[in-house]
């Protein structure tokens, strides 16, 4: 995947975690999800009211499932392509997603015009994503 790929499909899943009424992150044990992650969302953007479940499982990947749309995966094992795909190790690519979800909550997505970011405004086409990996 390219820097450039992997960059959209953190985006494209961050904002769908910002979009969503609810998350679940399944993920590995070796894996921490800060339980402080749902107030500092909701600090930087107080409009933003969610729930955030974690959930530790023998999978080897990270699973991001929200309430009202499609999620994602970070890790090798390529999931449905309904789901946005990260190929990522599971550490960098957990890190990088709550690097992108606090920026653009920051930014005051998905209540504002153009913080999205560059690509917020295409409409997402995992296969063609996918075809670059």
């Amino acid at each position: 995947m390219s820097a450039n790929d992997c960059t959209k499909s953190l985006r494209e899943l961050a904002r769908r975690i910002l979009r969503s009424r609810g998350v679940i992150i399944r993920h590995p044990s070796e894996v921490e999800v800060p339980s402080e992650l749902s107030l500092e969302i909701s600090d930087l953007a107080p409009s933003l009211h969610f729930g955030l479940e974690s959930k530790v499982h023998s999978d080897t990947e990270i699973v991001v499932s929200l309430i009202g749309e499609d999620g994602g995966s970070i890790g090798m094992k390529e999931p449905n392509i309904s789901q946005v795909w990260i190929p990522m190790e599971n550490n960098v690519g957990f890190s990088e997603l709550i690097e992108q979800v606090l920026k653009l909550a920051a930014a005051g997505y998905p209540g504002c015009v153009g913080c999205g970011g560059p690509d917020a405004e295409e409409m997402w086409d995992e296969k063609s994503i996918r075809l670059g990996f």
